[in-house]
């Protein structure tokens, strides 16, 4: 009876241990063969594909069947944090243009101990290297792409005026009141789109006040927000201020309100939106648009190409310029081999087909480049300060506190 109950025991915990350890082995493949998972936030579809396309190219599975990254795209509408809260999956790799949502997730991972040795940023001009996240000598965000709140005039009417060049802002609007009889809009931007707006805003209000004057705009919004005031109503009340004689943004109010009295803008320039814009510029029917370098590569090059690019003119050409221009960065999210060979990979090696496949400029200063656009940004940014993130990404996490400022702002500039 002792031995029956002594071998029934040993046969069970044998069963238990054989059980215990297909389990063991099948977590291990489980884990092995789990695909790493890139995600995106606050990216266009456009340059989510192109990235993906490079991404795909960086490792290759050991059953070579399949593609080495799952995409996840983050809902956008809310902040970074509800966003990875509310998904199913979380990121091992994050792209998203730097702003106040990647300075939240590079402070979670400071913490982490993650990060790349400065070396990975050789070859980045100054000014790209200013911008990017170091902490405890270990980079923490790589940057890999850069984009631009450029102004694209149309070349013909351009040559009919007597302007030779567009060196100031003052060029610019010279050539809007100059070609205000052969169009229907001298200028125009998608002004019914919320970041637009603010983008467009803010980029005008540095060419006209300066960084200083924006960098205090931007404070004084963000503390505004922290207090618990992100209302329409609120904003109205902090811009008042702001718009005011002596305020930070009083120059280039003044500049879009007289635009609008003199017919320079149209008068439903807040209420359009880029599909308008885009059937302006097809039909010829505007001089100067003010947009990014990834809504210009959404046209048609026959429509473009009718276009050249220049950076937003300042109010003279003594002042430093800090351009606009957001920085796409890529973000390891856990410690990974796989994700670190693609993020070498990616800021180096990889830069021309980076810039190929999303036509946005390369960080790397000497990597080729497919046309002179994507150059000319990036000769640009390395000639300027500092570049500046897009405002609506600095100052806001969320859609509802973009979507109340640029109300906002709107009834500030239709007053």
């Amino acid at each position: 009876m002792s031995k029956s109950f002594s071998l029934k025991k040993i046969v069970i915990i044998t069963s238990i241990a054989i059980i215990a350890l297909i389990f063991l082995l099948l977590l291990i493949l489980s884990i092995a063969s789990k695909k790493p998972i890139a995600a995106f936030y606050g990216i266009s579809e456009a340059n989510i594909k192109g990235i993906t396309k490079v991404l795909q190219t960086t490792h290759t599975r050991k059953n070579k069947k399949s593609a080495p990254y799952e995409i996840l795209v983050l809902d956008d509408t809310t902040s970074l944090g509800n966003a990875i809260k509310r998904s199913k999956k979380k990121p091992d790799l994050l792209f998203i243009y730097n702003g106040a949502n990647a300075e939240s997730v590079i402070n979670q991972n400071v913490k982490k101990k993650l990060g790349f040795e400065p070396s990975i940023i050789e070859g980045m001009p100054t000014s790209i290297r200013q911008i990017t996240p170091i902490f405890n000598k270990k980079v923490i965000g790589v940057p890999l792409l850069i984009d631009n709140y450029e102004v694209d005039v149309n070349v013909a009417k351009f040559t009919a005026s007597s302007i030779e060049n567009i060196n100031v802002l003052s060029d610019l609007e010279n050539l809007a009141k100059l070609s205000k009889s052969s169009t229907m809009a001298p200028v125009i931007f998608a002004g019914g789109d919320d970041i637009t707006l603010i983008n467009t805003f803010a980029a005008l209000a540095e060419a006209l006040s300066g960084k200083d004057a924006v960098e205090s705009a931007k404070l004084r919004i963000k503390q505004s927000i922290k207090s618990g005031k992100s209302s329409q109503s609120a904003f109205y009340e902090l811009l008042k201020d702001l718009c005011a004689p002596e305020g930070e943004f009083y120059e280039v109010t003044m500049l879009l309100k007289n635009w609008m009295t003199y017919g320079i803008v149209p008068k439903n320039l807040y209420h359009m939106n880029f599909t308008d814009v885009r059937s302006f510029l097809t039909s010829n029917l505007s001089t100067i648009c003010f947009m990014t370098l990834s809504e210009h590569r959404l046209f048609q090059r026959n429509v473009i190409s009718k276009f050249s690019s220049i950076y937003v003119p300042g109010k003279d050409m003594n002042n430093e310029r800090n351009f606009q221009a957001p920085v796409i960065l890529t973000i390891p999210m856990k410690k990974n081999k796989v994700i670190n060979k693609s993020i070498e990979l990616l800021t180096n090696d990889l830069q021309t087909q980076l810039s190929s496949a999303t036509g946005l400029a390369p960080v790397q200063a000497n990597c080729g480049i497919p046309d002179h656009q994507a150059d000319d940004v990036r000769y640009w940014i390395a000639a300027s300060g500092k570049p500046l993130p897009a405002f609506s990404d600095a100052v806001f996490t969320n859609k509802p506190n973009k979507t109340s400022f640029a109300q906002a702002l709107r009834s500030i500039l239709q007053s």
